[in-house]
């Protein structure tokens, strides 16, 4: 893996990152745009978001370590 391809992976995994931050705020409010209260519901959903986050975090190493694993071979 070359420098531009692990650059490709990067903005992907934080577009996506960006996009589950946008996606928490919207579900920490109502339709209506009030912010939600209820303490279950919220701890439900940041462990879903952080799932997400974590799995674009995974996913920068991954590519990394790729980077460095095709850079020995070379």
């Amino acid at each position: 893996m070359d420098t531009k391809s692990l650059s490709k992976i990067y903005f992907l995994a934080t577009a996506r990152m960006q996009e589950a931050a946008i996606e928490l705020y919207e579900d920490l409010h109502t339709n209506s745009g009030e912010a939600r209260t209820d303490a279950e519901r919220l701890h439900n959903t940041i462990r879903k978001h952080k799932r997400n986050i974590d799995t674009e975090f995974d996913l920068i190493r991954a590519a990394l370590l790729e980077y460095y694993d095709d850079a020995d071979l070379s």
